[in-house]
């Protein structure tokens, strides 16, 4: 066990997964790399000069969303290959990367060590080509470890900034998952919480689903009922985007998405 910036006791990256879920994969370890650390631009490669720049997409367009607290702490959850936990890192004290996959824990974690991104791309079927990108978001402030969304490994009110994306509808329990995410936000501290909405009963029970069915005759979304299940826990909206992002599977294809994106204030 090692001690990490807010207090928990984090297990230390291991040098095997325990297990071979779909988030454990080499291949979902390279397509997430890619999609952090992408080499120029795959979706306007795919689509031409029309489409959001980087600049526009998640997880590239994350960083204006909250302000820099220089001497606090911040948590991503659901890190995956760690490009917004880097971001986090340079805007405060420290910041730590956490995600139940060890997979991609590791690989963020080679990231920070070795300051470069090394994956392979599909070209198509059997061919593939290597990548190996130079990361210059990177800091050795950002930590990695892997932890349950539901059972944050850490005490109460740790965190200034806390970032949760695309991850709510990737939890069996996703108000438990809120719950967690508002106990280590700190008094006047900023969570910015987004999804695609995406409910998969692969992942979470349709009776926890937070919208995507009907009530009463009358619609439930997502967003809104996360936004009143953090209100109710004492936070404001201050601010709701949308970021198109793209994960690359091979050259010409890949999953194209809309994260619905808030940013919340909790009492002081």
């Amino acid at each position: 066990m090692a001690q990490r910036p807010g207090g928990g006791q984090i297990d230390d990256v291991p040098d095997s997964a325990d297990q071979r879920g779909y988030y454990e994969l080499d291949t979902t370890v390279d397509e997430y790399l890619a999609f952090h650390y992408p080499d120029g631009d795959p979706l306007r490669d795919l689509l031409g000069d029309g489409v959001p720049g980087l600049d526009a997409r998640y997880p590239y367009a994350l960083r204006p969303l909250w302000s820099p607290v220089p001497d606090g702490l911040a948590l991503d959850v659901g890190a995956a290959t760690g490009r917004v936990t880097f971001d986090l890192a340079r805007d405060h004290r420290a910041a730590v990367g956490i995600d139940l996959s060890r997979a991609l824990i590791r690989a963020a974690a080679q990231v920070k060590t070795t300051g470069r991104a090394r994956y392979r791309v599909q070209v198509e079927g059997r061919l593939f080509k290597s990548e190996d990108i130079a990361v210059r978001t990177r800091t050795s402030d950002a930590y990695f470890a892997p932890a349950d969304a539901l059972h944050l490994p850490f005490p109460s009110a740790t965190f200034a900034t806390v970032v949760a994306l695309n991850l709510v509808d990737r939890v069996p329990d996703p108000r438990r998952a809120l719950g967690e995410l508002a106990r280590v936000t700190a008094s006047g501290g900023c969570l910015v919480v987004g999804s695609p909405f995406t409910w998969l009963a692969t992942f979470t029970p349709p009776e926890e689903w937070l919208g995507g069915f009907e009530r009463d005759g009358e619609p439930v979304r997502g967003a809104d009922t996360l936004r009143a299940h953090l209100q109710a826990s004492g936070f404001e909206c201050r601010r709701a985007v949308r970021l198109p992002f793209f994960i690359p599977h091979h050259t010409r294809s890949g999953q194209l998405g809309l994260s619905h994106v808030q940013v919340f204030e909790k009492a002081r």
